[in-house]
């Protein structure tokens, strides 16, 4: 049934960007760069695989930069036949882009800093689902600010670790080209960094993706990207991973006025591991919810959101992140 429900979604999900990718050529959109947010899954078990996010450009012949800090709390506990997961952690993401632009191309540097740690947010989340009467997944049943990573599959311990661990984690680099005013084709690859199996898959990592963004109306924007992950079967799952994977966004960036905006989206993957019914390793769909500040101060850009997951179980519990970025002209 599980397996029924995640295809479904998967076809849908394919024909919705599809459709969205064509009506996009009708209009032209203004912003300068993709109005996307770096967003991805922070699940702790999958954060040192490539999930690409769509690079920050400028129209321009000039340099873009940005910061972008997220942090995600996660408590997850699942049960199936000869599979068993504990993930109980909280994890912090630093990542810093880099970009220049010159006539048609795009190139993209992405570096990250993760952090794994007790934490400080577990009461605040159960307050917060007792406030709105959300259930705990057995949250408010486990001590609070520890570290538990444990993945039990046909009787072995694959994953086993209640330590802190920090490090860089793998570089991304991208190539894109500029297809029309509003749409570019991305290839990347991602190095591997010398960081521990949580952070590093320590393997060579390649995807593709195409995106785009429309002007439906002077404050509505729509976007959209749709990839692959060509994903080496290496790192804290190895022999447990697919070939590859499907990646996406779909979104909507509404202007309140020129000084604020709002972002509603979408963040999709495919199944990363492969053979297992564990919900943490199934497809992933989130919601993000951002607030957009577009001159914040001279030449910078603040985006302030946080995420939900769609489908409980599928991803952390919230994340909750911010991006400053930059044109260097």
């Amino acid at each position: 049934m599980v397996f029924t429900i995640n295809s479904f979604l998967q076809h849908t999900l394919k024909k919705l960007f599809i459709l969205s990718f064509l009506f996009s050529g009708f209009n032209t959109a203004t912003a300068d760069s993709y109005p996307g947010l770096p967003t991805r899954s922070q699940n702790p078990l999958l954060q040192s695989y490539f999930i690409p996010a769509t690079p920050i450009t400028s129209s321009q012949q000039s340099w873009v930069y940005s910061h972008a800090l997220y942090f995600t709390n996660t408590y997850q506990t699942d049960k199936y036949a000869t599979e068993e997961l504990l993930i109980d952690v909280e994890n912090t993401r630093y990542d810093f882009q880099l970009t220049y632009s010159h006539e048609l191309w795009h190139f993209n540097f992405n570096s990250s800093l993760v952090t794994n740690k007790t934490g400080f947010l577990d009461q605040t989340i159960e307050r917060w689902h007792d406030f709105f009467g959300l259930p705990q997944g057995g949250r408010d049943q486990a001590e609070n600010n520890k570290i538990n990573l444990l993945y039990h599959k046909d009787g072995l311990d694959i994953i086993n670790s209640s330590q802190p661990d920090e490090g860089l984690a793998d570089i991304q680099l991208a190539v894109g080209y500029q297809i029309n005013s509003n749409s570019q084709f991305w290839l990347a690859i991602e190095l591997p960094s010398s960081s521990s199996e949580f952070i590093s898959n320590d393997a060579t990592d390649i995807a593709a993706w195409y995106s785009t963004h429309s002007l439906s109306s002077q404050k509505l924007s729509t976007y959209g990207t749709l990839g692959i992950v060509f994903s080496a079967d290496n790192g804290i799952l190895k022999n447990q991973l697919n070939d590859n994977f499907l990646f996406g966004q779909l979104g909507l960036n509404y202007k309140i006025t020129p000084s604020y905006h709002l972002i509603l989206q979408a963040d999709f993957h495919s199944e990363i591991v492969k053979q297992s019914q564990l919900d943490a390793f199934e497809s992933s769909l989130q919601a993000q919810f951002g607030l957009r500040f577009p001159s914040l101060f001279e030449n910078h850009q603040l985006e302030l959101f946080f995420s939900e997951d769609i489908f409980p179980g599928h991803a952390p519990d919230i994340t909750f992140g911010l991006r400053v970025s930059a044109a260097l002209n």
